[in-house]
């Protein structure tokens, strides 16, 4: 029968209660949601078992549900102040404004196994998002009805 035991010391960094953890693809990285007052996210370094730079803030309230992107690169985060907030795992920044369309908070979030939606849960309502960048801008053109200056990128899709 295969051991069941705990691996190392607890991974301690959160000042309110831990609400979500999830790992990322590759098993390298793990991210930890928190309760108030926290309301953040920590990124971890499974093999040093060490905080990936500071906490991620940007939800007003409890981070109830984390879930990485299926590369890996993004990473999703669902929170009681009714948003889903999209981070750029590599840079640690949030990506574009946060997710607003929930009437209550977010409990759980998912991405589709191609990346390209996220489904967000809160409530009694399920909403999906297309976040898949390549679609933005090729919507942007057709709605421009001609390429994008590298500044009208920026301006209005952000950086991917």
């Amino acid at each position: 029968m295969a051991s069941r035991q705990q691996v190392g010391a607890p991974l301690a960094g959160h000042s309110g209660w831990v609400r979500s953890v999830a790992f990322s693809p590759d098993g390298k990285t793990l991210a930890s949601g928190a309760a108030y007052p926290d309301n953040t996210v920590i990124l971890w370094d499974v093999a040093s078992r060490q905080q990936v730079g500071a906490p991620l803030a940007g939800h007003g309230h409890t981070v109830y549900s984390v879930a990485f992107s299926p590369d890996g690169q993004t990473l999703a985060s669902g929170a009681e102040d009714n948003t889903v907030i999209l981070w750029d795992v590599a840079s640690r920044q949030q990506v574009g404004a946060p997710l607003a369309g929930h009437s209550g908070w977010v409990s759980s979030v998912a991405f589709s196994p191609d990346g390209k939606t996220l489904a967000s849960g809160g409530g009694r309502m399920v909403i999906l998002w297309d976040v898949d960048v390549s679609s933005w801008i090729a919507k942007a053109k057709r709605i421009a009805n001609r390429g994008l200056t590298p500044d009208e990128r920026r301006r209005y899709l952000g950086t991917e």
